[in-house]
């Protein structure tokens, strides 16, 4: 394949981007639970979290449990990829399933506004992945037919999702390492060394 087929690449943050706080990643994910739709634009701010974890008997993990919504520790090595996807003219998204309080965080406290051309939040979309609706929504925004747009999630459900709907998509996590990254993109064509 010629490196100019593939136009954009959509990039996950939890576990692509950035690293998943140790320890409290798995409490924060049953706080989020219950809050039906959070992931797709239904409110949950500090407050609603604070309480949901005291009910939860978590009381004691609060401020923990919130570090998950501020702390963005990002993945050196794999932004330098996406740095060169673009220096070779491929345009980078963020495509991230978020409920809208830490949508926010990430906004005002990551770097991704400069690292991308854009992004993609699932409170904002409407659709979280892997459904067909998250991956058609930024298809029709991008103007970009499936085959052009290259999906890199940790998540094989999310893969699935994507290349239900014909993007090109693969499972990559930050244990793998840049250098097979770097593999799996000149596998579609894009040679950054």
């Amino acid at each position: 394949m010629a490196v100019w087929d593939v136009r954009a690449i959509l990039w996950d943050a939890d576990g692509v981007l950035q690293e998943t706080p140790a320890g409290t990643w798995d409490l924060a994910v049953e706080v989020v639970h219950q809050f039906e739709g959070a992931l797709t634009g239904a409110h949950i701010d500090e407050r609603s979290i604070r309480t949901a974890a005291v009910d939860l008997g978590l009381g004691d993990r609060v401020e923990d449990i919130l570090s998950v919504w501020w702390t963005f520790d990002v993945v050196a090595p794999t932004l330098e990829v996406v740095a060169r996807a673009r220096e070779a003219g491929v345009a980078c998204y963020l495509a991230t399933n978020q409920d809208s309080y830490r949508a926010t965080c990430m906004r005002e406290k990551a770097p991704y506004a400069e690292a991308l051309d854009g992004s993609y939040y699932s409170c904002d979309v409407g659709h979280a992945k892997p459904s067909a609706g998250f991956f058609e929504h930024i298809l029709d925004d991008l103007a970009l037919a499936p085959g052009q747009v290259l999906f890199i999630d940790d998540q094989p459900k999310n893969v699935e999702g994507a290349r239900a709907v014909g993007l090109r998509a693969e499972r990559w996590t930050q244990s793998d390492g840049s250098p097979a990254l770097r593999r799996l993109l000149a596998a579609h064509g894009l040679r950054l060394d």
